[in-house]
């Protein structure tokens, strides 16, 4: 069958097939024969059509696994046709791959466009039969997942043939957006941490095209990736509770250095710079005062550009907190409280934060917070006890707690005490294994700059000493 008129063969398929139908316990047999019933194959004929079903997988799987592109493809356009249940991996794995290799391999625009098309059909249908195709495996995909994958395939296909498809950079980025909005909302088990980063390559580079009009974005991108990076890293401890230390560890290699690639890429492109940020805001703010969500968002954005001493940020923090009371707000005011040196009024309101939910977790997380806002206002005393009250709520948090100590005593120059710590949270949960290891090269540079200085200190001392005793003895002191 011509690709040009697979489309209409699946979409007969899609109609004679529930979405929801389910398979748990099936095998392909099984589900080859429900595929050809539902499409009205003769009883007579169910037989050989399903021998011939099973021959296409095996046809498939063997054509796959020796690259062979071509081959792949004619088994995978018949079962899609008439068994679109049989197999996983008509969706996932290397289907995509295959797409990706015929479309490079070729010339002529007219197939590319036409292999693009077909693979978004199978994104569509993947998709729309997604609890149909869990039933059956292991491993549950997500929403997220699917539209990971079709955001980053279509990335790496479109090129060339954008007027012929609709797809640009633009229409690619909307989609990782939705993927990762879905995948912080709800999840997903299947994404690769080469997705989240190409998403931030995505945005960045939109982001350098039209910096006035992107960066909020931006910044919100880079929040969002770093969440879903982090997310899929939680996949590493809960492995390593289990028991299997092997996958634990290939989870923590697959994720930590995209997040680092990402954390570098946002702090290198300007996006965050102070006063673009704080501009920014001085122009959106008072018109958005009213807008709940837009608030929270903002001082979370400001806060991740350390703009959360700002009078914008206090400003933000104000119009929310009469309009709802929540511990960001709360937390927003304290802060304000803490610049102004009204340090009665901060605890006040700092422990109206933690007053603001009954949930000893998320109150764990608002003594982090707590203790970040004190450690940038040079209260290292403070943040140190709050860091302690956050174990004391949320023990799970430790490994990041340790991380937050180890900066408070960087800043106090207890460098050994703070690369001690930072080890300590590697050990404590194993996916801060990157980030701490990257902590302690930042603390051991920070302690060598200081010793440098220390020593150029002491030798300029030294220099000026000398040259004012020569200036005493000349001048017969």
């Amino acid at each position: 069958m011509k690709l040009r008129n697979l489309t209409v063969a699946l979409s007969l398929v899609a109609m004679a097939a529930p979405a929801m139908a389910q398979f748990e316990g099936s095998d392909e047999n099984a589900r080859i024969q429900f595929s050809l019933e539902k499409a009205g194959v003769s009883a007579e004929e169910i037989e050989d059509q399903a021998n011939l079903g099973m021959a296409y997988i095996g046809e498939y799987q063997t054509a796959l696994d020796g690259n062979n592109w071509a081959d792949a493809l004619r088994a995978h356009t018949w079962l899609m046709q008439h068994a679109p249940f049989a197999i996983q991996a008509l969706y996932t794995g290397k289907a995509p791959l295959m797409f990706y290799q015929l479309i490079a391999a070729t010339e002529d625009k007219a197939q590319k466009v036409e292999y693009f098309n077909t693979m978004q059909q199978m994104f569509d249908h993947r998709l729309t039969r997604l609890d149909s195709l869990n039933s059956f495996t292991k491993i549950k995909n997500t929403r997220g997942d699917v539209l990971a994958a079709r955001a980053d395939y279509s990335y790496w296909c479109f090129k060339g043939i954008e007027a012929e498809t609709g797809y640009d950079i633009f229409k690619i980025y909307d989609i990782y957006k939705e993927a990762i909005k879905e995948i912080n909302t709800n999840g997903g088990r299947d994404i690769q941490g080469s997705v989240l980063q190409n998403f931030i390559y995505v945005s960045n580079a939109i982001f350098k095209a039209r910096p006035n009009t992107h960066r909020e974005n931006y910044l919100q991108d880079y929040i969002d990736s770093k969440d879903a990076c982090e997310r899929m890293l939680q996949l590493a401890k809960e492995a390593q509770a289990a028991g299997d230390t092997a996958r634990a560890q290939k989870l923590v290699a697959t994720y930590d250095a995209p997040l680092a690639w990402i954390e570098n890429t946002f702090t290198t492109s300007g996006a965050a710079e102070r006063d673009q940020v704080i501009a920014m805001y001085e122009k959106s703010i008072e018109e958005k005062k009213t807008d709940l969500n837009y608030l929270r968002s903002a001082m979370t954005l400001m806060s991740n550009s350390d703009c959360d001493d700002s009078d914008i940020y206090f400003k933000t923090a104000q119009y929310a907190y009469a309009i709802q009371p929540t511990f960001e707000s709360a937390i927003g005011l304290a802060q304000g409280e803490m610049k102004n040196s009204n340090l009665d009024k901060a605890i006040e309101y700092y422990n109206k934060a933690l007053e603001l939910t009954d949930n000893d977790k998320t109150k764990g997380l608002i003594c982090m917070r707590i203790a970040t806002g004190l450690r940038k206002a040079g209260q290292y005393t403070g943040a140190l006890s709050y860091l302690g009250k956050a174990e004391g709520y949320n023990p799970a948090l430790s490994g990041k707690i340790l991380l937050q100590r180890a900066n408070v005593y960087t800043m106090l120059g207890q460098y050994s005490e703070a690369m001690q710590n930072a080890r300590k949270a590697s050990e404590a949960d194993i996916t801060l294994q990157g980030t701490a290891s990257r902590l302690v090269a930042s603390i051991q540079k920070a302690q060598a700059n200081k010793a440098a200085n220390d020593k150029a200190r002491a030798a300029y001392d030294a220099y000026l000493a000398k040259k004012k005793a020569e200036e005493d003895f000349w001048a017969g002191k």
